[in-house]
Parts: C-alpha cells; sequence; structure tokens
C-alpha cells in the first residue's frame, strides 16, 4: 500500500515542478531604453548661460553596472545656439561617465570637439558637470566649455530583468 501512494506522490512532484518557472537568484541583465530633459548652465570657461533640452539613451543593465549609449541636444543660451553630444556611457551604483562627440551650432556656423561628462545618480534624476573641448571654425584657437546641470530620464521601454 505505501508504495502505490508513494509513487503517486513522486509522480506529482514531478510534474509540478516541470510547469514552474526555473529559479533563479540575484539580477536579470535587462536592456533600458530611456528618455528625459537636462538642464542647467555653462558655468566656466566659455560663453557663460542657461541650457535645456533632451536626451536618449539604450543602455544594458546588470547588478547595478550599466553600459550603453546616448545622444542628447540642447539650447544654450550662452552662446545663443545649440549643442548636440552622442558617445558611450558606463557606471556603476550611482556613479555613470560618458563621453564621445560634440557639435554646436550658433551664429550660422558649426563647431566640432569632444565631450565628457560624470554624473552622480539619485534615482530617476542625477547631477552632472561635463567638459567639452571644441576646435572648430567659432573656436579659431580651440574653446573649453564647463557645464554643470540635472538630467531627468525614465524608461521608455525595457526587456529581460526589468519587466
Amino acid at each position: 500500500m505505501l508504495r502505490p501512494a508513494l509513487a503517486v506522490v513522486i509522480a506529482l512532484t514531478a510534474s509540478a515542478a516541470a510547469d514552474d518557472a526555473p529559479f533563479t537568484i540575484g539580477s536579470q541583465p535587462a536592456w533600458l531604453f530611456l528618455g528625459g530633459v537636462t538642464t542647467g548652465g555653462t558655468v566656466a570657461l566659455g560663453e557663460r548661460g542657461a541650457l535645456v533640452g533632451g536626451e536618449l539613451s539604450l543602455a544594458r543593465l546588470r547588478d547595478g553596472d550599466f553600459i550603453g549609449a546616448y545622444a542628447d541636444a540642447y539650447h544654450d543660451w550662452g552662446v545663443h545656439g545649440m549643442y548636440a553630444t552622442a558617445g558611450l556611457e558606463f557606471g556603476r551604483k550611482l556613479l555613470g561617465l560618458d563621453g564621445g562627440l560634440a557639435l554646436r551650432f550658433a551664429g550660422g556656423e558649426r563647431d566640432v570637439g569632444f565631450t565628457g561628462r560624470v554624473t552622480l545618480g539619485l534615482g530617476v534624476a542625477g547631477v552632472y558637470v561635463r567638459f567639452a573641448h571644441f576646435t572648430g571654425a567659432m573656436s579659431r584657437e580651440g574653446e573649453n566649455v564647463l557645464q554643470i546641470g540635472v538630467v531627468l530620464k525614465l524608461p521608455l521601454w525595457a526587456s529581460g530583468g526589468a519587466q
């Protein structure tokens, strides 16, 4: 009598285990597409002024680490023109670094350079310091720009472990 009951228990346990989702411990990798607004100001080295614009990024997130790409564009009242930057980003937990190509459009001219930014993340907001160096026609001898600001980014799409 005990053997048939034991066989039923084993059969039920085996079929229940096969129906369950796999068990994992720890975070799962996820892709995030984020979008938001950025604001701040050019505070040193270049024409000082306020700025406001938007930013998009696509990043891979796992265990508090992220790596991806970003692009932003913003109007700066100091140069009476627009900036656009794009490049790679990476970080760990609260600290992020990004950098790449920078373009500046003002007074009908275009300037080309590079940029780097350090961001301290505070939830969906981040406080940043950005450095840019331009070498094009607008900055005949080269020009450096230092900006501080705040970026607010929210997830627009997620896949993987962030569902």
